[in-house]
Order: C-alpha cells, then structure tokens, then sequence
C-alpha cells in the first residue's frame, strides 16, 4: 500500500503542481451540488468530479486500477474529471444570480480567476517554435536524408513517432514504447523482446543486439551517438554508414545499394 500512496501522491501532485485549479475544481463541486437544481447535472458535474477523486486516491480500487492499467498510466483516472466543462459551469451559475453591469464585471472577474488558477499552456516544454516546415524535430530530419528508401530500420526511441512522417518508405522494427519496455517480465523467452531491451541500455551488448537484428532483417540500425557498446559491429556483419551530430547509423554489411529489403510494403 504504502508504493501505491507514494505513486498516487507523485502523479496526483504532477499533474496539478504549479496551478490552484485543484482548490478551484473542488470549490466549483461544491458550489454545484449546492446550487444546481437539475438533479442529473448535479451527479455529472458535481458527484462523479469527487467521486473520481476518492476511486483515484481509495487504496482498494486504487491499487485494482494501476494493476488493470498499469503504474504508467494509472494517473490519467485523473483525465475523468471534466475540470474545463465543471469550473466553467459552476461560474455559470454565479453569473445566472447577477444582470446587468454587474454580471459584465462578474464575468471578467470569472475570467481572471481561471487564468490566474491556471498554468500558461503554450509556455509549457511541450510545445516548441517549429524548426522546419515538416514540423517535426531537425535531428530528425538529419537521420533521414542520410538513410535510403525502401529499407527496414531499428532507430532510437527518440525517432519512432517521426522517422515515417518524412519517409514512409522507411520500415521500422518497433513502434514507441513496445509492450516489451512497458512489462519488461513479458520479453523473457522472447529474443525479439530481449534485443528491443538491450537497446535501451546506455552500453549495448552487440552479442545480444546483433544477430537478432540482423535475422529480423534490420537493414540499419541508428542510436544515440552518446552510446557505447560491447563487441566490434564488423563481427557481427554491420558496419558505420553515416553520422549525424545527434546519432550514428550502421549498416548490414550486406545489403547493396538501391536494395528493397522493407518488411512490407506502403
């Protein structure tokens, strides 16, 4: 129980850490089950914001949901309760009490009140000043235009979501986050699995990488340039092709130019 409060309480206070929007969601609850008349209303935005809150922090269905979801996405319980559909509501229904002037002042009182119980979004690491027109990371792109077509590829982490933006004739080995990295106990028996394991490791083991990759026809392979490695590539019949500033790309050494070697086809 105790692991299960102390990740409750991490994710809990991430997500509403910098912002008095919680106070804020828990006074417009109130306010909700206090004024509104309509009895369905009052359950939807009133009841169930709180009731989401006491399933989330309840060690019984606390602990049942992160096992059912897992601890990395327990905390997105959280993503139930509706806070931008209750808080407006609940000031809604202090402006139905006021007309007039009053109701023009209320309202940008409102206003106010919700912007400085807020967090500014877009000043937030999430959202970046776009580097090129595809919208998509430089380093990115750097990979890219050094890579063939037609190939099938086990790139780092970093360039999953994006390699097949730019090139869809490009193949990929793995997805982000394989279910392998999420439950790591399931990639026992699984070569496959363990190769997918052994990449996320700052020294790769080219024993454990190398032959898996290269029976699963990984045609290039491209890591981090900050990684380092155990064995030398050329005995395991993969060789350095290109480097970028952020990453270094190898290759099968028997693959020709010009070759399709794609897993499957667009």
């Amino acid at each position: 129980m105790q692991e299960f409060l102390e990740i409750a309480k991490t994710d809990f206070l991430a997500t509403f850490e910098g912002a008095w929007m919680l106070p804020l969601l828990l006074l417009s609850c109130a306010l909700i089950l206090w004024k509104e008349p309509d009895r369905t209303r009052k359950v939807l935005l009133g009841a169930l914001p709180l009731a989401a809150m006491i399933v989330y922090w309840l060690p019984p269905t606390g602990m049942l949901l992160m096992k059912l979801l897992g601890e990395n996405v327990y905390w997105r319980v959280l993503w139930l309760i509706l806070i931008a559909v209750t808080v407006p509501y609940a000031l809604c229904l202090l402006l139905r009490k006021c007309s007039g002037l009053r109701r023009q002042a209320a309202f940008l009182a409102c206003l106010a009140l919700v912007v400085l119980c807020g967090t500014p979004l877009l000043t937030s690491e999430e959202f970046l000043d776009s580097a090129n027109e595809y919208k998509i990371p430089q380093y990115v792109i750097d990979v890219c235009e050094l890579l063939p077509e037609n190939i099938h590829a086990m790139v780092s982490n970093r360039l999953m979501p994006y390699i097949r933006q730019y090139d869809t004739s490009i193949t990929l080995e793995f997805a982000r986050n394989d279910y392998r990295y999420l439950n790591p106990g399931e990639a026992d028996d699984d070569e496959v699995g363990q190769m997918y394991l052994e990449v996320q490791k700052s020294e790769i083991d080219l024993s454990v990488l190398a032959p898996t990759a290269k029976a699963e026809g990984c045609t290039f392979l491209v890591f981090s340039s900050t990684r380092t490695y155990i064995g030398e590539w050329e005995d395991y019949g993969y060789e350095k092709y290109a480097s970028t500033e952020d990453f270094d790309i190898f290759v099968d050494m028997d693959y020709e130019e010009g070759q399709d070697t794609r897993k499957w086809e667009d």
